[in-house]
């Protein structure tokens, strides 16, 4: 996920006095008919939109991304019909869209928004973003530099330096953050996880793993969201150290309400690197793919296509679910996970076997 979009997240209004909701256990529903979750909107959010930007702000965090979505997007359905011009509604149903793919509809709410509030910072990043993950980067671009007449020089900074390194310029967008920080001074400190992980990015990018984890090393594991956890497994998995990775992150995704796909992804591959017993790990995920599949959930093709390439190979299934996946997305991530898929369909092919 580009760290634009966690960006965004953390623009959303904070609100203090939520009590959480009630967790239930999640599973394959039956029919179209099937009551999938039920919860109760807390009574001290009286203000709807209170509560639907809290789901919205905790759902970077591990376990929550697929309860709160669906709840924000079930509470903003009948306020939003109510009140189809309210603002800041479409921004909540934009992100709601953006994470289920559906940028489009997301770019349509967000070009609304924007001719009505053109200083809106947080939906001027998310319509980067969404650029940015569908290969425009012109228009990524463009939007960052709108950031720059409405919001903070250091904010739009970063915000170009991302869309800069993903057009190949990794090691100037690097040294010129690096740079940035030193001359930005007291920097919040959601911002500064901001950038601690395009800076882990960008290191990672170059083969300094050193540097990466050095980036990552200043903030808790444990208050992470999901992209920095896997960001951070991603580093110690290119170093071999996949035993770290089980027991650092073992123990926080084991304490989540829920398993992330890119955590268990993660998990289960420190898990073959070790050679560990009982495969708990691809249990989990196995489980968690044969939803995804029974469900055609082209929303995790990504995940999908990495499980055919490294955990269950399987070159025809990796490469229809890379395809799928970039389709939707054409980040160098998503263009690197293809040309895998690509590689592994044409060495089956001129196998024996193929």
């Amino acid at each position: 996920m580009p760290i634009l979009r966690y960006l965004t997240y953390l623009l959303l209004l904070a609100f203090t006095g939520i009590t959480s909701p009630v967790y239930s256990e999640s599973y394959v529903p039956k029919s179209n008919q099937s009551v999938v979750a039920r919860w109760t909107v807390p009574k001290s959010a009286q203000q709807p939109k209170v509560f639907i930007a809290q789901l919205l702000n905790d759902a970077s965090k591990p376990g929550l991304a697929s309860r709160y979505y669906g709840r924000a997007g079930a509470l903003l359905k009948p306020l939003l019909a109510a009140d189809p011009n309210d603002l800041q509604l479409q921004f909540y149903s934009a992100t709601v869209l953006q994470h289920y793919h559906q940028f489009n509809q997301a770019q349509q709410l967000l070009t609304q928004i924007l001719q009505y509030q053109p200083g809106n910072v947080a939906a001027w990043l998310m319509k980067a973003n969404i650029h940015m993950v569908q290969g425009d980067l012109a228009a990524a671009k463009s939007a960052c530099l709108q950031v720059l007449g409405h919001g903070s020089l250091f904010v739009s900074s970063a915000c170009l330096l991302e869309v800069s390194a993903e057009q190949g310029q990794v090691v100037q967008s690097y040294q010129q953050l690096q740079n940035i920080v030193k001359d930005a001074g007291n920097i919040p400190l959601e911002q500064q996880v901001w950038l601690k992980q395009i800076l882990a990015v960008l290191a990672y990018r170059q083969g300094l793993t050193e540097q990466a984890i050095d980036h990552l090393s200043g903030y808790p594991l444990a208050q992470a969201p999901v992209s920095y956890l896997a960001l951070w497994a991603d580093i110690y998995l290119a170093q071999r150290q996949g035993q770290m990775v089980l027991d650092t992150l073992g123990p926080i995704v084991e304490a989540s309400d829920s398993f992330d796909d890119a955590l268990l992804l993660r998990l289960t591959l420190a898990e073959q690197s070790t050679n560990s017993v009982g495969n708990l790990w691809k249990l989990r995920l196995t489980q968690r793919i044969e939803i995804r599949l029974q469900r055609n959930d082209t929303a995790h093709a990504a995940d999908i296509a990495q499980y055919y390439l490294d955990i269950v190979p399987h070159p025809i299934k990796a490469l229809r679910w890379a395809e799928i996946n970039w389709h939707q997305a054409k980040l160098g991530a998503d263009e690197r996970l293809l040309k895998r898929a690509l590689a592994a369909q044409k060495l089956f092919e001129s196998s024996p076997h193929g």
